[in-house]
């Protein structure tokens, strides 16, 4: 998902603009858990153990600038040209500057015990996404082996969801306007209040799911309700099926209202079809509440 912010740039989930009639106390904006980090002086050290990379020979370690240059000298004097900077790409894991859009997030799926640290498990649910979107279970079955939380892997899930529905709004904005679609509603049977004022009122479509993106992820982010990326109170898991309820109902509009944009974005992402899987899978919504039929988007039922 090439324009997904990857891993430590998960911090750009919070971009949108908010109404100024919209008020959450207690919720900290998104932005506010990144607030207080500092930045980490890069100095030279005598022994530094090597990172993102299987191999010695290719390793980054101590040197900073000067180690980074000579892999550049060594790139541009003939010493394997594309090849070496393809492979110096995939065991780093990290996207070099000048990185083709094409050659991007080249590296393999690695288990998800080898993603160490806060974001391991994003990180590897990001690789699972690009590598097929379309392979549901391969995606969102919690592997055997691992020693996650399942509550805490529900919870990267949906931060993983929220990203990818910005990217959704952004193919929606052009042909969804206050003056196209003044009301939320799912063909001409349901009509939906925003939830994200005082008192529910009525919002027009595409203010509805900017203000549930914006609320969705200013809750995901909040330090109150999810303290931890590495595990979570039981108490905190009671916001998913709301935030489910609300997030699929954009599916909705999109699916009986800008259809042409729901069939080609789905086609790319699958983004419906993996998100009915979730809350099926994980009981966040009952069958009977998903409102786009399954043909829409699994050509196979």
């Amino acid at each position: 998902l090439g324009e997904v912010a990857h891993a430590c740039e998960s911090c750009r989930e919070g971009s949108g603009t908010r109404s100024p009639d919209i008020t959450q106390p207690g919720v900290v904006p998104a932005w506010a858990e990144w607030a207080g980090a500092e930045m980490e002086e890069v100095a030279a050290a005598p022994v530094v153990e090597p990172r993102w990379s299987e191999s010695p020979e290719r390793a980054v370690g101590g040197g900073g600038a000067d180690a980074m240059a000579g892999e550049f000298a060594h790139e541009e004097g003939g010493g394997g040209g594309a090849s070496t900077s393809s492979a110096a790409r995939r065991s780093m894991r990290r996207n070099l500057p000048g990185t083709p859009a094409a050659q991007m997030w080249a590296w393999s799926v690695q288990p998800l015990a080898a993603n160490a640290g806060p974001l391991g498990i994003a990180e590897y649910i990001q690789d699972r996404v690009r590598k097929d979107p379309s392979d549901l279970e391969a995606i969102y079955e919690l592997p055997p082996e691992s020693n996650v939380d399942p509550l805490l892997w529900q919870y990267e899930h949906m931060r993983q969801f929220v990203a990818e529905f910005n990217l959704l709004i952004v193919a929606l904005s052009e042909e969804c306007t206050p003056e196209s679609c003044p009301k939320m509603t799912a063909s001409n049977e349901w009509q939906y209040l925003c939830a994200a004022h005082r008192k529910p009122q009525d919002c027009a479509a595409i203010d509805y799911m900017m203000h549930t993106i914006d609320g969705s992820t200013a809750l995901l982010a909040s330090a109150k309700h999810f303290s931890s990326r590495t595990g979570m109170r039981m108490d905190s898991a009671k916001y998913f099926q709301s935030m489910a309820r609300r997030l699929y109902r954009i599916f909705a509009h999109m699916y009986y209202h800008h259809r042409g944009i729901f069939d080609d974005f789905e086609g790319k992402r699958h983004l419906c079809a993996r998100f009915s899987h979730f809350v099926i899978k994980h009981q966040l919504m009952s069958p009977s509440m998903l409102l786009v039929p399954q043909e829409a988007y699994d050509p196979a039922s």
